[in-house]
């Protein structure tokens, strides 16, 4: 899997984002902590996305 902020899609499948964990921790060490925070932002967007609570759905 590669790094694609164009595929940044609500409700993504989990197996999207464990797969992108593992492509994650095969970088550098340098290279891991911009990668886990945008793969956190879209996990959070897709959360509040799916939140039946805020009535946007």
């Amino acid at each position: 899997m590669s790094f694609d902020e164009s595929s940044d899609v609500p409700g993504r499948d989990p197996a999207e984002a464990a797969a992108e964990l593992g492509d994650i921790e095969e970088l550098p060490l340098a290279e891991r902590a911009p990668r886990y925070h945008s793969l956190a932002d879209r996990l959070r967007e897709a959360l509040e996305h799916s939140d039946p609570t805020r009535g946007d759905g």
